[in-house]
């Protein structure tokens, strides 16, 4: 079947490659070059190289225990990895250490993966979640590089779709040396699929080992809202469109009760600020960009004055998660509009309460670990566990105000999601037995899965001479 993807991948380059090219020029589709496996040198010097792909900012930040993992136990690799986003791009650079590599992945063209993957020299390549690959997958396996799939899932959305064309992707799912699923429901799926089940295990979702970076805006916002007394404080973070009316609605009814209720909001895609901005303005809202923060930052930078009640627009990449530890109530985006929610593990692991809406296909296994212990509880109207989930925008402004008359259930309720975050079965350690178990034996030339091992020992030699 890879003929038939093949036979319709190459008009389908030819048709895009002038849209293609104008995004590049517009700055809509940065790396070109990259994707088309035109790579930087690496230096002549060989190392031990591992590639981890992960399309976007939601699966670097999740792809990130992984890595640090991987530099504790193996400092000498080399760690390369591929993004298709800029805020991922951006997000990469910022979490891996000299000499590692941050990239824009292949065009899935035979061709074009057969070059990045000369161009690397991998030992391991490992996939995050739902990207399936056909030409990168097979070349990989044709290279001798070991394939694996890391922290796998299908959604609901993808999934009918997948089964539809069941006969192509079996196909693409032999090729992993392993699928590392989040869940149980995941490898099912990947089973029905027609992936060859001894390669199909439950690791775990790595999620749940995150932990939010220090950010240095934090001490200093958290200084303006003592000065300004500033409280309860709502930080609304990962907003989608058609969101942004229903807590801007919630907070000019809320600030009449609670004269000095900050909210802090954070779109989830940063082509949208200044759409935010002028919501903001048209509302009428007092309102401050974190962007003009950015000189008082440092203890030379003049020092604003926030009067309240206002909105702090959370203008700004790789901050959100640090400044969830401000919140009163933390709200995670993507519930209210159906769009499959984000992730509510960054505010649990500081101990905030968290009010999602309904949407949440896209972490349906978090949602329902949070949800599992009280299913019938409810606060105005809102269904109650480890965090609050409204049924409808209509409810956010009650629930809300419950919240903040009442802080000792928001205090139980970040107790209850923290508790769940650390008490959960931390992904990690069965990750890394399963890739040691991947390895060849020690004296094989290609004992790729080596850097992988406890021991942290490094196999350092040449690949073999199908990689060159």
């Amino acid at each position: 079947m890879y003929w038939i993807y093949n036979l319709l991948s190459w008009p389908l380059a030819l048709l895009l490659s002038p849209w293609l090219a104008y995004r590049a020029w517009r700055g809509r589709l940065p790396g070109l070059r990259q994707r088309l496996g035109l790579l930087p040198s690496f230096g002549s010097e060989y190392r031990p190289t591992v590639w981890l792909h992960a399309v976007s900012l939601g699966e670097v930040k999740a792809a990130g225990p992984l890595l640090h993992d991987l530099r504790d136990h193996s400092p000498e690799v080399r760690i390369v990895v591929t993004t298709s986003t800029l805020t991922g791009w951006q997000a990469a650079r910022e979490s891996l250490s000299s000499g590692d590599e941050v990239l824009f992945p292949p065009f899935d063209l035979a061709w074009i993966c057969r070059r990045f993957i000369r161009r690397i020299r991998p030992q391991a390549i490992l996939v995050m979640e739902t990207e399936l690959w056909p030409n990168l997958f097979r070349e990989s396996k044709r290279s001798g590089v070991r394939l694996l799939l890391v922290n796998g899932r299908i959604s609901d959305r993808v999934f009918p779709r997948y089964r539809a064309s069941r006969f192509f992707w079996q196909r693409v799912l032999a090729q992993p040396d392993a699928i590392l699923a989040q869940s149980q429901r995941d490898a099912k799926r990947f089973l029905a699929l027609g992936a060859p089940p001894a390669k199909v295990r439950v690791a775990g979702n790595l999620k749940y080992a995150i932990r939010p970076s220090f950010s240095r805006i934090v001490p200093r916002l958290r200084a303006l809202a003592e000065e300004a007394g500033a409280g309860p404080i709502l930080v609304a973070g990962s907003t989608m469109p058609g969101e942004e009316k229903f807590l801007t609605a919630a907070f000019q009814e809320l600030q009449r009760e609670f004269p000095r209720l900050w909210m802090i909001l954070a779109p989830r895609h940063p082509e949208r600020f200044a759409a935010v901005a002028e919501e903001l303005r048209t509302a009428g809202i007092p309102f401050e960009r974190r962007s003009v923060l950015a000189a008082a930052s440092s203890p030379a930078g003049p020092q604003p004055k926030l009067e309240l009640p206002r909105v702090l627009l959370l203008d700004s990449i790789g901050e959100l998660g640090a400044v969830y530890d401000m919140a009163d109530v933390a709200f995670v985006g993507g519930t209210l509009v159906p769009t499959g929610g984000h992730n509510i593990l960054e505010p649990a692991c500081f101990g905030k309460a968290i009010v999602i809406g309904p949407s949440m296909t896209n972490f349906q296994d978090i949602a329902d670990a949070f949800f599992r212990d009280a299913p019938d509880s409810n606060v105005e109207g809102a269904r109650m566990g480890a965090a609050v989930q409204v049924p409808d925008p209509s409810l956010l402004s009650a629930v809300l105000r419950y919240l903040f008359r009442n802080p000792a259930l928001c205090r139980s309720l970040g107790d209850a999601a923290r508790n769940l975050v650390e008490n959960e079965l931390n992904p990690m350690d069965r990750i890394r037995q399963t890739l040691s178990r991947l390895g060849d034996p020690p004296d094989s030339p290609n004992a790729s899965a080596a850097i992988f091992s406890e021991a942290a020992t490094v196999d350092a030699r040449p690949l073999r001479q199908a990689r060159e």
